[in-house]
């Protein structure tokens, strides 16, 4: 391309300039970052579910050896829904695997479809998570203050301020879901969703 070619892409509105993308390149780096992306949360989810099921004997254990009260046990049904909650995610929602004839579009409204999901996933994060792990120890915390109450005020304070620090912690985990949703997922979704639509406006060139 010469200068005055340059010159005259340049004068030319920007509804009449295209900028011409290997579709086959860009569906291969739409691959690329959907298989990193997928591996991420596989890995993620193999974590939680195996912190999960290691913490159920630990928690028996912690109890009976240090003769906890029984209300110390009901952070296990806890335990046990939040490891069948990512398992039955994990299989409602996989991704199904790239077939030979995918299209650049089918590809991307797979990843996009994940995406949201994802979105959705952390941002409900307190009641599947949080909830279950927060308010058995909230009642386990109530409950040992009750049993030494017996020291008057300074029982009432400390339980108050343990149950604060457990409420705190529970919060600033909500809070760090929520801005990896604001700063990676929903980023993510937009480049897709644009991606998408340059697609759809795509016209047939008339030969």
């Amino acid at each position: 391309m010469n200068p005055d070619d340059f010159k005259q892409a340049w004068q030319t509105p920007s509804s009449q300039t295209r900028l011409t993308i290997d579709a086959d390149l860009l569906l291969q780096e739409v691959r690329r970052n959907d298989h990193n992306f997928t591996t991420t949360i596989f890995w993620r989810d193999v974590r939680e579910v195996g912190v999960g099921l290691m913490m159920i004997p630990v928690w028996f254990y912690m109890g009976v050896r240090m003769a906890l009260p029984w209300t110390w046990y009901l952070t296990v049904p806890g335990l046990v829904w939040i490891v069948a909650f990512l398992l039955v995610d994990r299989r409602c929602h996989r991704q199904p695997p790239a077939g030979p004839g995918e299209s650049l579009r089918e590809r991307v409204e797979s990843s996009l479809t994940q995406v949201e999901h994802q979105i959705w996933f952390l941002r409900n994060v307190w009641w599947w998570y949080l909830a279950p792990l927060l308010l058995p120890g909230l009642v386990f915390v109530m409950h040992v203050g009750w049993k030494i109450r017996d020291g008057g005020w300074w029982t009432v304070l400390a339980t108050t301020m343990m149950c604060g620090l457990v409420a705190v912690v529970m919060i600033a985990v909500y809070r760090f879901n929520l801005h990896a949703v604001r700063s990676s997922l929903e980023p993510r979704r937009l480049e897709l969703k644009t991606l998408l639509a340059s697609l759809q406006d795509e016209t047939p060139i008339a030969e």
